[in-house]
């Protein structure tokens, strides 16, 4: 199978963009978690201690869950841009 030169920097540039997003989710989970958080919660949390903990303890689960799904997407990139430059070479 042959693969243009053209497709297949389109292919590798996407690959390097998802490498890059899922570094910034591994290493910066909490950045992306605090982004979601709507204004009121802030403020619910200051006038309720209960929510403030559950709050606290969903945050850390989000970062988490962040964090894993930053690794699962370097690691996905990785093996396409591999798959990309193979298939590349080998045309």
């Amino acid at each position: 199978m042959t693969i243009s030169p053209i497709v297949a920097l389109f292919l590798i540039i996407i690959s390097v963009l998802g490498l890059l997003f899922g570094g910034l989710y591994y290493i910066r989970p909490e950045k992306i978690v605090y982004r979601r958080i709507k204004a009121s919660h802030w403020e619910n949390a200051d006038k309720d201690p209960k929510f403030k903990r559950w709050l606290d303890n969903e945050i850390t689960t989000q970062i988490n869950r962040t964090k894993r799904m930053g690794m699962m997407f370097v690691i996905l990139e990785a093996i396409w841009l591999v798959l990309v430059l193979s298939l590349w070479q080998s045309s």
